[in-house]
């Protein structure tokens, strides 16, 4: 099968599904820990949020650092079980998609390989840092050798102009900076460009990086990445092609997104609720939970699934594919 094949992928998709007797308890298990455990951070911190405001006075300082340490942990963790949980649902989908046998146990695996994930997600995390840092000083110097900064120029040209030896330190008056943060606008928009061409495509290199540790997670985060590369070397574009046409997913994706953050928007749009904000808040991120229940249910192991087969498909292209998974 070739990548590019994506009605052979779609169908071969459906196909190992309906054969799967266990799909829908492993992504209701999977969604259900998912979603809970992000209910269960949100409120402890709202909770630590309500205790840390209501301490004072020096002899409060330990409870507040403590109450402060807990609630920043609390979306480390909570990365850290949801990725596990995703990598062991990346190994349930393959095994699926190659005829055999998913159990919900499955989903257990991900927690053997922890540390290969993380290390994956740092690394990649370092190679986007390095290319945003790269994004930055490159737009800040376009910006400042076009017409772009005539304006950021003009109104720090007499800044410059009254430092002196003894004391070159830049002092700016909120007034002369926000004038100035405003003609940086175009170094703003340099910057996105840049950022989405330098990330863009290495985001597509590194788009099976999941499926590469999921299929043999002994083989560490470093050979992940670099097999993710090499499979979709010439065949990004065939997967950004794939992408479109699960575009139905991502948009659900979008609107769920935008539904949990209903209670900032409507009022933006000039929509007046009849609650508090609290309230508010409340109603509308358990509405996005409900959401994304719903559609990981009736959709996530289909997309999933699809990815899978396209994972395999690019292995055929190099090598045979490894089977069973090797976990």
């Amino acid at each position: 099968m070739n990548i590019r094949s994506r009605s052979a992928i779609h169908e071969t998709a459906r196909v190992a599904l309906d054969r799967a007797p266990h799909k829908h308890r492993i992504i209701l298990i999977y969604t259900a820990v998912c979603c809970g455990l992000s209910l269960l951070v949100t409120l402890l911190s709202v909770f630590f949020s309500d205790r840390i405001s209501g301490t004072g006075g020096l002899g409060s300082i330990g409870l507040r650092s403590v109450l402060s340490t807990g609630q920043s942990v609390l979306p480390i963790v909570q990365a850290i079980i949801t990725a596990c949980l995703g990598l062991g649902y990346h190994i349930a989908m393959l095994t699926v998609t190659r005829g055999y046998e998913a159990t919900p146990q499955v989903l257990t695996q991900g927690f053997r390989h922890w540390g290969a994930l993380i290390r994956v997600m740092l690394l990649q995390g370092i190679v986007y840092f390095l290319l945003g840092f790269a994004a930055t000083y490159l737009s800040s110097f376009i910006f400042l050798m076009t017409p772009f900064s005539a304006g950021f120029m003009e109104i720090m040209e007499p800044v410059i102009m009254n430092m002196t030896v003894m004391d070159n330190s830049l002092i700016l008056d909120e007034a002369t900076l926000m004038a100035a943060a405003e003609t940086m606008v175009p170094m703003l928009w340099i910057m996105l460009v840049l950022c989405l061409l330098l990330m863009v495509p290495v985001y597509f290199r590194f788009r099976m990086v999941t499926f590469c540790l999921a299929d043999n997670p002994r083989q560490g985060a470093l050979a992940a990445m670099v097999q993710s590369r090499r499979l979709l070397r010439g065949n990004c574009f065939a997967l950004f092609r794939l992408d479109l046409s699960l575009w139905w997913f991502y948009l659900a994706t979008v609107v769920i997104n935008l539904l949990c953050y209903g209670d900032v928007l409507l009022p933006m749009l000039g929509v007046s609720l009849p609650w508090s904000g609290t309230v508010s808040f409340y109603v509308f991120y358990i509405l996005s939970l409900a959401a994304q229940v719903a559609l990981n249910y009736f959709a996530m192991n289909r997309v999933y699934a699809v990815y899978a087969v396209a994972y395999d498909a690019l292995l055929d292209q190099q090598q045979p594919p490894k089977y069973p998974v090797q976990v």
